[in-house]
């Protein structure tokens, strides 16, 4: 039976949802950044959510379909040392990604191949963004997961917590034996996005699609788009980086500035027809100097570092004026980590509330340590929305809180 001590009138076990009934945001300015899919720290929560899923995947395949306990959001990308020059581009020493947190290891006496798993994730993610990479020479990972028991776990412990790294049955799997949250966090999120946010997400998409890269070789992954608007006049500044294998001189670099700068204008133009744009690229860039933001891979994995947790929150972007939670949610656990869990959670609730009354929203969950996962601790809700139909989404989506795992597992889930 589970214990704990608890004081005071607040001290009641089921879930309490607050309706604020009032308008959630500011409107009148906004300041937006994402980092695009080569940056380094969005790279780094890729890799972390690409290791959890395969390491999942393996213990559904061969463990009596269950997920065994990992975490694996803990991700380093430290770039190499290169040579750069107009016309071609190499590594001198390689990229290293430390791959840091904890994973069961054996399941009923069996051993798990958690080394391969993390590789070969890594390998086919790297494999996808960054092509002319070879592994082993052009980067290397570094597994350092470890094993060991964390707090909670005493000499004469019973029961999942005990055998979490080695389960001798499938009664000792961690978040099979009881779905609880396994930490006190709190995640939220918020419906519609505003017309800028909508055009910064589309325009860093755009920019690396696979049509776009088709079209202009030369551009790079690592897109960095900041965007900040005063009322009516928004401000865009952007680095757009340019491998060097495609880019034969400083005139042709210049050109392909100059040409996706005006494309870039023209989709933001598109996208806010009723504010004044402006914007600026490469604003580093120093022709005199040469120096130019020309890289070996469209990323600056030269040099520079990735961590997960720093990138961009769970809806995709950062922003200044809005709610977010500092919750790292790539490779945490899908199953029962409640970062992950609830991170998907208010998303999917805000989403359904907005679709549903067509009200803007915030939506904000906090567990409690050892709560039940589908009765978290607090459920706040701020909007003019109709109440009863809040409510009505939010029991729907508590009771059906298992299918989050279950889209994570089919893929269906990116959080970066």
């Amino acid at each position: 039976m589970l214990m704990s001590v608890s004081y005071g009138p607040d001290s009641i076990k089921k879930t309490q949802i607050t309706v604020v009934n009032k308008k959630p945001f500011v409107d009148d300015y906004e300041t937006i950044e994402r980092k695009g899919v080569g940056h380094p720290d969005t790279i780094a929560d890729a890799l972390a959510a690409k290791i959890s899923l395969e390491y999942s995947k393996y213990t559904l395949n061969h463990c009596d379909d269950l997920i065994l306990h990992h975490q694996v959001d803990k991700v380093m990308v430290i770039g190499g040392k290169t040579e750069v020059s107009f016309g071609k581009g190499r590594f001198i020493e390689p990229i290293k990604i430390i791959v840091a947190g904890r994973a069961s290891n054996s399941y009923q006496g069996k051993k798990i191949p958690v080394d391969d798993i993390v590789k070969s994730a890594v390998k086919g993610y790297f494999g996808i963004l960054f092509p002319m990479l070879k592994f082993s020479k052009d980067y290397i990972v570094l597994n350092n997961l470890t094993s060991y028991a964390g707090p909670g776990t005493i000499a004469s412990s019973k029961g999942a917590i005990a055998n979490m790294f080695t389960p001798k049955n499938n009664r000792e799997v961690r978040g099979y034996e009881r779905l609880v949250a396994n930490d006190t966090s709190y995640c939220i999120a918020y419906s519609p996005y505003s017309k800028l946010e909508f055009a910064v997400l589309e325009i860093e998409k755009f920019l690396n699609s696979r049509n776009t890269k088709q079209k202009y070789p030369w551009l790079g992954s690592d897109i960095k788009i900041m965007a900040f608007r005063n009322q009516n006049i928004v401000s865009i500044t952007s680095c757009i980086p340019q491998i060097a294998k495609y880019v034969k001189s400083l005139d042709a670099y210049k050109q392909n500035l100059d040409q996706i700068g005006k494309t870039i204008y023209k989709k933001f133009s598109y996208y806010l027809p009723k504010y004044k744009v402006s914007i600026s690229l490469n604003t580093k860039d120093d022709y005199e100097k040469m120096n130019v933001y020309l890289t070996v891979t469209g990323s600056s994995l030269s040099g520079d570092i990735g961590v997960t947790g720093r990138g961009n929150r769970s809806n995709g972007i950062i922003t200044s004026n809005r709610p977010m939670s500092m919750e790292g949610t790539n490779g945490k656990n899908p199953r029962y980590y409640s970062g992950f869990v609830y991170a998907v959670l208010t998303k999917n609730l805000s989403n359904e509330i907005f679709k549903k009354t067509g009200k803007e929203n915030v939506v904000e969950i906090v567990s409690q340590n050892g709560g039940l996962l589908s009765e978290p601790w607090k459920v706040r809700i701020i909007t003019k929305a109709d109440k009863n139909t809040v409510l009505n989404v939010v029991e729907n989506g508590l009771k059906n809180i298992n299918f989050i795992t279950d889209d994570f597992i089919k893929g269906k889930l990116v959080n970066y």
